[in-house]
């Protein structure tokens, strides 16, 4: 499966949304496209990822990288709506405690911390 990408450009913060499986076939597209985005000043990114079936280790360091390139310019980046899979592979690497995820994409643009992704034992 491929990864197809969609954004919402209109709002603020910006939606990226993903489906299929980011890995290494299709990194480079999302970092494409959100180097892109920050390039135009859009450094308050939304990846929404409910329809995100696989991601492999340089899915995840593109998560990061992109992280990082938003916070440098005074910006951020939420995940929004994990599968429970996901959830528990971003827990694994430590990628929940690194930057926010949210049970849906509601919550990350409110910054609801009652809304946080948890995932247990």
């Amino acid at each position: 499966m491929d990864l197809s990408i969609a954004t919402v450009e209109d709002t603020d913060p910006t939606v990226v949304s993903l489906t299929g499986e980011l890995d290494l076939a299709s990194a480079g597209e999302l970092a494409d496209r959100i180097r892109s985005l920050v390039d135009a000043g859009h450094t308050r990114l939304i990846v929404d990822v409910a329809d995100l079936v696989f991601c492999d280790s340089t899915g995840i360091g593109t998560l990061i990288r992109a992280n990082n390139d938003c916070l440098a310019l005074g910006g951020y980046l939420r995940l929004a709506a994990p599968t429970r899979n996901v959830a528990r592979v971003l827990a694994v690497v430590g990628l929940l405690d690194a930057f926010p995820a949210y049970q849906t994409v509601d919550a990350a643009r409110r910054a609801d911390a009652g809304g946080l992704v948890v995932v247990g034992p």
